[in-house]
């Protein structure tokens, strides 16, 4: 079977699926993407082994433990981290390594951060919008920009290597990428959408086009850095979770982010 056929039967499936958690939200919306943190940290974890950084097994069952609480009291997220900081510290402090405890602390501060409060944030996305079907908004022009930028790089990508992390990735598909969802925030304009602010959809633009991009090259890094060419092969023809949600990751966590500081 083909890969691009993998692909296909693959999207045909589990499309349906999060397309549903995505609508109704509540609870199916919280279970989705606490599979993500389960999943996302054990191929973190994995992907830092195979460089000989070793982050303690425990936070395969803590960051899901933090992901949930931070989902479910959103005025804890600051303070939550303290006691997870000290942790970090104190493993760090009783295995002392010259080359590696200071690498390996903040390789375990962040990989909580990427795969347990990201996905926090983004559900609760979801749970404070629900009206407005934001977060579906963001994961759909997310899928559009994915697209464009793709076929657009195969079609015309000419300026290759735009960064060292992904020498594929062309300036044209980037560009492309970025300029799709403005030209879709026209037609909406002009055809009178208004399901949600004009606002939101600006934001919504800037985290598909911009910030999610920036997500899969973000996840490019970690993979180049700890030499595979995928997070896992969990998903046949995709890769693994963390390779299917590197944009939604972080472009959820900046619309979030937005979001609040706007009080919106």
């Amino acid at each position: 079977m083909s890969e691009l056929l993998k692909r296909i039967l693959v999207s045909v499936i589990f499309i349906p699926f999060l397309l549903l958690a995505l609508y109704y939200e509540g609870l199916l919306l919280y279970l989705m993407f606490l599979l993500v943190s389960i999943l996302g940290t054990q191929e973190y974890l994995a992907m830092l082994k195979n460089v000989g950084y070793r982050i303690p097994v425990y936070w395969l069952v803590l960051t899901p433990l933090f992901y949930s609480v931070w989902v479910v009291f959103p005025a804890y997220e600051a303070a939550l981290l303290w006691p997870a900081i000290l942790l970090i510290v104190i493993h760090a402090l009783s295995t002392w390594d010259v080359e590696s405890s200071v690498p390996e602390m903040f390789a375990t501060l962040f990989g909580l951060l990427y795969t347990g409060l990201f996905p926090a944030m983004i559900v609760k996305i979801g749970w404070y919008h629900p009206e407005q079907k934001i977060l579906l908004a963001l994961i759909l022009m997310i899928w559009i920009v994915d697209t464009v930028a793709y076929f657009i790089g195969m079609r015309f990508g000419k300026k290759r290597g735009i960064t060292q992390v992904s020498p594929k990735k062309s300036r044209e598909g980037f560009i492309a990428g970025g300029l799709a969802p403005w030209l879709i925030l026209l037609i909406l304009y002009i055809s009178g959408f208004g399901a949600i602010s004009r606002l939101s959809l600006v934001l919504i633009a800037i985290g598909a086009g911009v910030i999610g991009q920036l997500g899969d090259l973000l996840e490019s890094m970690l993979k180049r850095f700890c030499n595979v060419k995928d997070s896992s092969r969990l998903i046949p023809g995709h890769g693994g979770v963390l390779d299917r949600t590197d944009s939604i990751l972080l472009a959820g966590a900046f619309l979030f982010s937005a979001l609040k500081i706007i009080n919106m």
